[in-house]
C-alpha cells in the first residue's frame, strides 16, 4: 500500500473509532477551574449558551454573564460597541469554552485550565470574519496585545478594522485568542459550535492515538489537517500563549 493510501486507511479507521467511541453530549469531563463546575451536567436555562445545557460544564450564572459586559473584567469593544452578528460570535466561542464538556478534550499542556489548538471548521472561521470585518479591535492577539490595569484591558495600538487587523478567517481564528484554536479545512474533523457539533464523528476519542494522514501533500485524500483535528492531545512546546488563562495570570477567560 502507498504511502498516501496508508494514512487514508489510518484515517479512516481513526474516524470509525470516533464514531463509536461515544457522542459529544455523553462527555463526563470539564476543563479544570475558573468558572467550570467540577462535572458537565443538565442546566435548566442558559440562556445565549442554551446549546450546552443538556450537559453543562456552566452555570446558569456564568452562562447570564456572557451575556453581559465586562466578563471578568474584560472588554470586547474598546474601539466602540460591537455589531450584534460580530458579539454573537464572541459569544458563541466564550459559551464553548465555558459550557461545552467537549472543551476538556483538547487541553494545555502547561494550563490545566487552558485549552490548545481547538480545530474550528474553516466555513466557520470564515462566517465569523464576514461578520465582523467591519468592526473594530485594536489587539492582533487578545490575549498578549492589550495593556491590563486596574480597569481592565486596554488598547496598546490604533482601532483598526477587523478587514485590517485580519486578513482572513484562517488567521482570526488561529490569532485572536492566542493558540486555543486553529482552522481546520472541511472535511478534517473540526467543529462549528452548532447543534451539529453533537455528531461524534467530528469529534476524537479520549487517547486515541493513531497517526494522522500526510498534511504536506497537495490534493492529498483529506488534505493539510491540523494535527489538533486528528489527534486530542496538543503536543511538543507551544510559543504562543493561550487565550484561557490560568487564574494566575487573570480571570481564567482572557475575554
Amino acid at each position: 500500500m502507498s504511502g498516501r493510501g496508508s494514512a487514508w486507511a489510518l484515517a479512516t479507521g481513526w474516524a470509525l473509532a470516533v464514531l463509536c467511541g461515544g457522542a459529544w453530549g455523553l462527555d463526563g469531563h470539564c476543563l479544570a477551574g475558573g468558572k467550570h463546575k467540577a462535572a458537565p451536567g443538565p442546566e435548566g436555562h442558559l440562556g445565549i449558551c442554551q446549546l450546552y445545557a443538556a450537559n453543562a460544564c456552566c452555570s446558569s450564572k456564568v452562562a447570564q454573564e456572557i451575556s453581559s459586559t465586562p466578563l471578568d473584567n474584560i472588554y470586547w469593544n474598546r474601539c466602540g460597541n460591537l455589531s450584534p452578528r460580530c458579539e454573537q460570535y464572541l459569544q458563541r466561542v466564550e459559551c464553548f469554552y465555558r459550557c461545552s464538556p467537549s472543551a476538556a478534550r483538547w487541553p494545555h499542556p502547561q494550563r490545566p485550565t487552558a485549552m490548545l489548538e481547538v480545530p474550528l471548521c474553516l466555513s466557520f472561521c470564515e462566517k465569523w470574519y464576514t461578520a465582523c470585518q467591519d468592526d473594530l479591535t485594536c489587539a492582533h492577539n487578545w490575549v498578549s496585545d492589550w495593556q491590563r490595569g486596574p480597569q481592565g484591558n486596554n488598547c496598546s495600538q490604533d482601532c483598526v478594522s477587523y478587514h485590517q487587523m485580519y486578513r482572513d478567517g484562517r488567521e482570526l481564528c488561529a490569532n485572536i485568542w492566542g493558540d486555543s484554536f486553529v482552522a481546520a479545512p472541511e472535511p478534517c474533523p473540526c467543529l462549528s459550535l452548532t447543534a451539529s457539533d453533537a455528531d461524534p464523528e467530528l469529534l476524537p476519542e479520549d487517547g486515541d492515538s493513531a497517526e494522522e494522514p500526510d498534511s504536506t501533500k497537495v490534493g492529498g485524500p483529506r488534505g493539510p489537517c491540523p494535527t489538533s483535528s486528528l489527534l486530542w492531545r496538543g503536543r511538543g512546546d507551544r510559543r504562543k500563549r493561550s487565550i484561557f488563562m490560568e487564574d494566575v495570570e487573570g480571570s481564567g477567560s482572557g475575554f
